[in-house]
């Protein structure tokens, strides 16, 4: 008797039916993926919550919590709890793997999880698994492309894709020759305006918009010479910079980068007070930074706050190294070196300003103060003060190395000036007296050339200035400015 109910039991199991795993992108998950967007990680992990109850087949809220997990080691880079979750990616992956083939959501999800771990590995360092997921990623989104070519969403991660592929510096080139990827930043600039233009006409793709911005925005900033093309950007933005912190983060570094330093140090004022969002500790570095280019020197409070809270790595020397300026400024030596002695015992050496930092403590020089001041003003686009301030300097004292900086930072207050014919000569200057130095001003120099030559549409002599500052050796931001030589090479060769 026992043995026939046992038998019927499982006939019934076997009858009841098992929901299949599917993708819903419901009103509840799209709220979900905006609060994270702007950081409101509590929040979005309630609506997952609630729909795992509501619709447990839903293996969006995989691709979500996924997500959170990726802008928190993004945001604290912290490899101890990198270490602790690195297994989440298998096991979701694993999860997305039962998805029907025919649902372009499989390969999309699969994607973007193994784009988001591969970024989060190449701030750890892991390279080459870092590079397999990229891939990875690339080749799922190119079968999905085949598969489904009117699946409107994929078209943001293959934008992110081409622009990865097209900014990968000389040393990993042969990472993309063994794995056959081929894409270019204006290729994947142009395919997330294109998503960016649908997703304002398509009330379905509306709750795409903030990540696309952030993408744009993020690739402008670094990369783009239009102008008018950030300043729309920044207009776009301003409605999220009440409610969305990753995009405030964004807009007040366009903002900074653009000469308006008092509105993004008004913005980031504002949004240090917001509650429920998570903590993103970089923020006080940038409102140390934009406060000392006021040459205010209570930033070295911002800067103290982030070097005890921040639980990375990046940028913990620089910070010592702004908050000696913060003395240096007030014409405390002593306090300047104390500071230089924290440079050499914290952090590390893998972001440019850091390394900076760490060349500056090593000499033990204390640098000129007024070319201090003067980097300072014009960095926050204070660009009269700045020139003033130059004008105001008595020379006499001043080694060949800081008249090589005059001379660049002239260059640089004139072109943000407007004044280009001016910034010219000035640069001009700066690569015949600077081509033999190690710092970083005939290299710049030269690319800034490119840069406006490139934007009057003189294109030979656009190219040769981009060349002479690839050609150039020197060994401060030497990556970042070859980067955008070779960026702005690639452009011009494109036009042929």
């Amino acid at each position: 008797m026992k043995l026939s109910l046992l038998y019927i039991l499982f006939i019934l199991i076997g009858l009841t039916p098992v929901k299949a795993q599917t993708v819903d992108v419901n009103t509840r998950c799209q709220h979900a993926y905006n609060d994270i967007i702007a950081l409101r990680f509590d929040d979005a992990r309630a609506l997952i919550n609630k729909e795992k109850v509501a619709n447990p087949q839903n293996l969006y809220t995989t691709y979500l919590e996924n997500s959170i997990d990726f802008l928190t080691l993004f945001m604290d880079e912290n490899e101890t709890y990198y270490n602790k979750i690195e297994d989440r990616e298998d096991r979701r992956l694993d999860l997305l793997s039962k998805l029907p083939d025919n649902n372009p959501y499989k390969k999309y999800l699969q994607a973007n999880i193994n784009l988001q771990w591969a970024i989060a590995k190449l701030k750890f360092h892991n390279y080459f698994s870092s590079a397999l997921g990229i891939r990875r990623s690339y080749l799922l989104l190119d079968k999905n492309r085949q598969q489904f070519p009117d699946f409107k969403p994929q078209q943001i991660t293959l934008g992110v894709l081409h622009i990865i592929i097209g900014m990968i510096p000389d040393q990993y080139q042969w990472i993309l020759s063994l794995v056959s990827m081929e894409g270019t930043v204006p290729q994947g600039e142009q395919e997330l305006y294109n998503i960016l233009d649908q997703a304002d006409n398509d009330s379905s793709l509306q709750y795409l918009k903030p990540e696309i911005l952030f993408y744009l925005g993020f690739t402008e900033m670094n990369l783009g010479l239009d102008e008018t093309k950030k300043e729309t950007l920044m207009i776009r933005l301003t409605p999220y910079t009440n409610h969305n912190l990753m995009l405030t983060f964004l807009n007040a570094n366009m903002l900074a980068r653009s000469g308006y330093n008092d509105k993004a140090l008004q913005l980031l004022d504002s949004a240090l007070l917001w509650k429920g969002y998570y903590p993103f500790y970089y923020l006080h570095y940038l409102k140390a930074e934009y406060r000392l280019r006021k040459l205010d020197t209570k930033a070295a409070t911002d800067y103290r706050f982030y070097t005890m809270h921040y639980p990375g790595i990046n940028f913990i020397k620089d910070a010592w190294r702004k908050t000696g300026w913060c003395y240096l400024i007030q014409g405390d030596t002593l306090g300047y070196r104390t500071m230089m002695k924290k440079v050499l015992h914290n952090g590390v050496t893998d972001v440019d300003a850091d390394k900076e930092a760490q060349k500056e403590a090593l000499s033990a020089k204390i640098p000129n103060v007024t070319l201090v001041r003067a980097r300072l003003l014009f960095d926050g686009g204070y660009n009269a003060e700045a020139r003033q301030v130059l004008a105001n300097a008595d020379t006499l004292g001043f080694t060949a190395e800081d008249k090589l900086e005059i001379l660049y930072r002239l260059g640089r207050i004139e072109q943000k000036s407007n004044h280009f014919e001016t910034a010219k000569s000035y640069y001009i200057s700066t690569i015949e007296k600077g081509k033999n130095s190690t710092r970083y001003f005939a290299g710049n120099a030269a690319l800034q050339l490119g840069n406006i030559f490139e934007m009057e549409q003189y294109y030979p002599l656009a190219l040769k200035y981009y060349q002479i500052c690839r050609n150039l050796h020197f060994n401060e931001y030497e990556t970042s400015i070859k980067d955008k030589a070779k960026q702005g090479i690639k452009r011009i060769e494109s036009r042929e």
